[in-house]
């Protein structure tokens, strides 16, 4: 539903989100969100395969960027930084407690928004991406700590899958829990537009659908939850027996149905 408020400044916002096990015997993606009269954080999260411990990880990873995001409701990029440095700390401080789990780790994904000014920031660390869209196009996406982009293998064009990744393995070099010290990237502060939308999700996600899916999807979408629907049919389209789990949120500034390329190409009712 879309949130609104009597303050005639806040920027509107609407959102809806899916988690989806795949073919796996568990789900070790996390999603969560706050979203008050003033602020908003958005976090998706994904425990790193390979590792016991990387549902739990994920888990801590989303609660604790959004607990300390509530009690410090700042999109300023030290602010940021700290929120992921409090789940960093929150999951090695669990990897000393549980001794079967002592190497779990998790991506991050986050998305940070001051209602009343306009303005965004965003966070990762791994291979969870965040993609943000203006009138229906791509403006820009997060570039994954993982050695294949660093090779430029992810940039290549369409995978099997008809996604961006060649191959299914991926190595990343930054995770939540690898390191004492969370090595995040941070976005530079933006400015939010109306019709601005911004797609949270894991690689599982990103490996099956394209970017040229993902924009066709958005511009024939009339909601956030629309979107997302066509956004997980074109997803368990490309269905196979080793489908990791895949998680996506949506988040949408004020109206983009009314300003996507589709929308504007319809004619008036």
């Amino acid at each position: 539903m879309l949130e609104t408020t009597p303050r005639a400044f806040a920027v509107p916002i609407s959102t809806s989100q899916f988690s989806c096990v795949g073919e796996r015997s568990g789900n070790q993606d996390a999603i969560g969100y706050h979203l008050d009269e003033y602020s908003a954080c958005f976090v998706v999260s994904d425990g790193v395969g390979g590792n016991a411990g990387g549902e739990l990880a994920a888990r801590i990873a989303v609660d604790t960027a959004l607990n300390t995001f509530v009690d410090n409701p700042s999109v300023a990029q030290h602010d940021i930084l700290q929120a992921v440095k409090a789940a960093n700390d929150a999951i090695l401080a669990k990897q000393r407690e549980l001794a079967d789990q002592s190497r779990m780790s998790a991506t991050i994904v986050s998305l940070f928004v001051d209602r009343t000014s306009g303005q965004a920031c965003w966070a990762h660390v791994g291979d969870s991406r965040l993609y943000w869209f203006r009138r229906g196009a791509l403006m820009q996406r997060t570039e994954d700590h993982s050695l294949s982009e660093r090779s430029g293998e992810a940039a290549l064009g369409n995978g099997a899958n008809g996604g961006e990744r060649l191959v299914k393995t991926n190595l990343l070099y930054r995770a939540l829990g690898a390191r004492a010290t969370a090595e995040t990237t941070v976005s530079t502060p933006q400015r939010l537009a109306d019709g601005d939308a911004f797609l949270l999700c894991t690689d599982g996600l990103w490996q099956l659908i394209s970017q040229q899916v993902m924009e066709r999807s958005l511009q024939l979408a009339d909601s956030a939850e629309e979107w997302l629907a066509l956004l997980r049919r074109a997803a368990e389209a490309k269905a196979d027996e080793s489908r990791d789990n895949y998680s996506a949120l949506a988040v949408w500034v004020g109206f983009p149905q009314q300003v996507t390329l589709a929308g504007t190409a319809r004619p008036a009712a």
